[in-house]
């Protein structure tokens, strides 16, 4: 399977279409099975082509986001649907806020090569900053197939917890999607500490999107990558491929056979207790 993780950067933003084009083309050019886009892609997209009202400050935008957005959330999810069915591949859309009841939730969206949804993932890990703002977290971790693998979506601070990796990994999943957006700067150990450390952990694949892009007060940028474990890497580096903050696409092929071979020699969640990941502890 051929996997691309987009950062954003570079795509025309002034409107839905202009994006739609933009996005079709880039990923026309690598022709992957999957493209996985980055965290607060829905924010980008709706405040740089006026489909969101203007708000002043990131935070702001968060506690502003509720029912009121329910009809841009849906043509956001439209165009990312047409586009997987088009194009005939799979699509994590990155991730938007939607209200349910009174509660505001980070979710996260895959598309099959119909235009399906494949999976929806709600984020289970809130930052002080998340709780601060108002978001609810969601209970559960869904595993879903992608064409002969099973997958995990995995969004924003949800890759610092290791507790999430390894319920996917136990639970059987060989590719984790990552929708990330971390602050420009110096990140790349806090970085290091997401996905890269729960791929090592668990023996899964990882295709990591990290936002390039403005909003409001916040810029963001951080490398995209697609991630494998270490003995299967290039230099034991555990990627095999990664870019630059503005870098608009990284793609990697998998090799599922070597990924298997690594499994066998070194059986590691074997070595594990799953009853304690599992059952009631108390």
């Amino acid at each position: 399977m051929r996997v691309a993780a987009i950062s954003m950067a570079g795509i025309k933003l002034d409107s839905v279409s202009s994006y739609r084009e933009d996005l079709t083309s880039l990923i026309k050019k690598s022709a992957p099975d999957l493209a996985v886009l980055p965290a607060y892609s829905s924010i980008l997209l709706g405040m740089s082509s006026g489909a969101l009202e203007p708000v002043a400050g990131f935070n702001k935008i968060i506690r502003n986001l509720n029912s009121n957005n329910a009809a841009w959330n849906r043509e956001f999810l439209e165009v990312h649907s047409s586009i997987a069915r088009d194009l005939g591949m799979y699509i994590a859309a990155g991730t938007l806020f939607e209200a349910d009841l009174n509660h505001c939730y980070h979710s996260a969206y895959c598309f099959d090569s119909n235009g399906d949804i494949c999976c929806k993932q709600l984020q289970t890990h809130l930052s002080r900053t998340e709780r601060e703002v108002g978001l609810s977290r969601g209970e559960e971790l869904k595993i879903f197939p992608l064409g002969d693998l099973k997958a995990g979506l995995v969004i924003g601070n949800d890759a610092r917890c290791p507790e999430v990796g390894r319920i996917f990994g136990l639970r059987g999943a060989d590719i984790l999607l990552h929708n990330g957006a971390l602050k420009a700067g110096f990140n790349c150990w806090p970085q290091a500490a997401g996905m890269w450390a729960q791929v090592q952990q668990n023996q899964f694949w990882a295709a990591e999107a990290q936002l390039s892009g403005q909003i409001a007060d916040c810029a963001f940028g951080a490398p995209s990558s697609i991630l494998g474990p270490c003995e299967i890497t290039p230099g034991q580096s555990g990627y095999l491929s990664r870019g630059y903050p503005e870098t608009p696409l990284v793609t990697a092929e998998l090799d599922e056979e070597a990924r298997s071979e690594i499994q066998k020699k070194y059986p590691l969640l074997e070595l594990l207790n799953p009853a304690a990941y599992f059952k009631e502890l108390f």
